[in-house]
This record gives C-alpha cells, structure tokens and sequence, in this order.
C-alpha cells in the first residue's frame, strides 16, 4: 500500500520469499523513482500512529531534512524519454560548438567536454550508487531509518542528475558574457530588467540564418542562483509606470543552488542565465533509475543498488547568456 512514503504497513515486508522480496524492491524503485514534488516534515510523513507498530513510532525523534529534487534544467532542456528504446544514445545535428559530458565511472561525476560537427552523438551513460540496509532494523521495527536512507538516496540521485545539466550551462558562456546594462543613476530592478532585455535581444540575433524558429514572441527561461532570487523578481515584475523599464520579453523565472562559474571551479552566486530553451539543448533519458538487491550474508544486512541511464549537451550555446549583476 503506497502513499506519500516508501510503504504504509511495514509488518506486512517479507524479505525472506521471493514474491516479498519482489514485492519489496518495487516499492523501494517507486519511492525512488519519484522526485518529491513537496517533502512534508518527516514525522508527517508517516501520517497516523496506526500506521506503524508503537515502538516504531516511538522510535521516531529526528530526522534529516531531505530538500525538493532539483528540477529546474528541465526548464531550460528539452527532455527526451528513450526508456522503451533500444537506443544507446541519440544525435543534434549540425552543432557548431557544444558541450556534452560522460560519465568518468559509475557513480563519479559527469566530465564535461567540448563537441562539434555536422552530427554530434550524445551517448547515455551509466550512473548507479548503492546503500546497505541493516536487517536488524528489520527485526527490531525501526522502520524509520529505511525511509530516511531511501529519501537521502532518493535525493542524492537527482542532484547528481540535475548538477551534470547544471555544468553543461555553466560551462557554455564565459563569466564577462553581458554586462550590467543601465545608467549607473537607474535602479536596480531597472538595470537588471535591461540586461535580461539585452541578453535576450543578443540571443534572437546571433540565431538569425541558423534554421531556428526564434522571435521576439519566443518564450526565455531566466535561470538563476537562489541568492538573486528575490532581485530577479523584483526586476521580472517590473511594470511600465514612466519611472521603471519594463521586460520586453516572455520570460520565466528558475532558481537553483548548483551554477559554477565557467571553468567549474566554484559556484557562481553573482551571475544568471537567460536562456532560450529546447531546440539544441537537449537531455535523453535512456533508463529510470532501476533498483537491484541482494542480501550480504557478511554483513547481516540488504544491499540494494541504483542504476540509471541519461545523456545531454548543449548543442548551441548562442541560446544561453550569461548575465552579470553589477
């Protein structure tokens, strides 16, 4: 029975048959498999006492906090779904200059390089973590702790996910890509409102003659660190009043915690992107992450392994700007 949790009732987990054990591991890859759109606090989560036998709820004082997967590249890539494919990766065309990364070894970090050529091949890579589950947790009903290690998993997964997409934009434009636009007597609000004018305008004419269907109607992405948040907000909602300037531009908003500077050396908090999404940035899923289990007789305990498949590039890094705050 499946709710906001990996499993409402675990007194009911066999992992001695083996319809138990399947039964098991396809609750785990569900949880898994399912960026939590809202982690509520963790003891809620468990919803009623009834749920759990009293010296689990008993059991229950503190818990990590696991934040929201990060999804916000999924704004700025076109996400291709390759799961029921034979494929082992997928082609851009004409790709003046790029970026794409590979896999170093299952469960390292993405490395990423420079493509170019008629036809660029973005290849799916294979990336997997493991963690072990303690059987006695099992026996002594602490059923808290397999939950908190799945969430933890669950969302170091998608972080690693979302910081390979995160490089490949950071990596694309060069740190003194747009200046602050504006007079230095503007506002604020008024000087950032004209950068993303500018970089926008910049955007739409270095794609003329390149076979895009761009416009001044085409819709951006302004993706920024969470510290320019509030500012970019402030500058997005700016209205013509004969005091402000105005977005001239359909333009959404994205934040997130994991841009660098170009050479990836460290992150990148005074900086942001406009971004024309889709098109040649794109992102192929080639399989959901996939969980596999076996005991360790070693170790009293059930080690349980994730594996999934994915590959990007930017294709055209005309469609990203970099834009300075100051």
């Amino acid at each position: 029975m499946m709710r906001d949790k990996m499993i409402s009732e675990w007194k009911k987990v066999n992992l001695y048959s083996p319809s138990g054990q399947k039964q098991f591991l396809e609750a785990v890859e569900h949880f898994l498999r399912k960026p939590a759109r809202r982690l509520r606090g963790r003891t809620q989560e468990f919803t009623v006492p009834s749920d759990f036998p009293a010296s689990a709820v008993d059991a229950i004082a503190k818990f990590h906090q696991v934040d929201e997967a990060d999804l916000a590249w999924q704004q700025v890539f076109e996400v291709i779904d390759f799961t029921q494919t034979s494929k082992n990766g997928f082609e851009i065309l004409d790709v003046g200059s790029g970026l794409s990364f590979r896999a170093v070894k299952p469960g390292e970090k993405a490395e990423v390089y420079k493509v170019s050529g008629e036809v660029v091949p973005v290849s799916f890579d294979l990336y997997g973590g493991a963690l072990g589950w303690s059987k006695l947790w099992f026996d002594d009903q602490e059923y808290w702790k397999l939950e908190d290690t799945a969430a933890e998993f669950r969302a170091k997964w998608f972080a690693q996910q979302a910081q390979a997409h995160y490089d490949l934009i950071s990596a694309a434009r060069p740190d003194s890509d747009v200046a602050w636009q504006g007079a230095s007597g503007d506002s604020r609000a008024l000087r950032d409102a004209e950068t993303i004018n500018y970089a926008c305008a910049a955007i739409i004419e270095d794609l003329i003659g390149k076979g895009y269907e761009v416009s001044p109607g085409a819709n951006f992405v302004v993706l920024a660190p969470v510290q320019l948040w509030a500012r970019l907000r402030n500058a997005l909602n700016i209205t013509a009043d004969g005091s402000a300037g105005q977005i001239n531009f359909n333009v959404s908003l994205a934040v997130t915690t994991k841009l660098k500077n170009q050479a990836l050396a460290q992150a990148d908090t005074s900086h942001y992107f406009a971004c024309l999404p889709g098109r040649k940035l794109k992102s192929g899923l080639r399989m959901d992450l996939t969980i596999l289990s076996e005991p360790d007789l070693l170790a009293y305990a059930e080690t349980v392994a994730g594996w999934g498949r994915y590959g990007a590039a930017v294709g055209e890094s005309k469609q990203l700007r970099r834009c300075a705050t100051a």
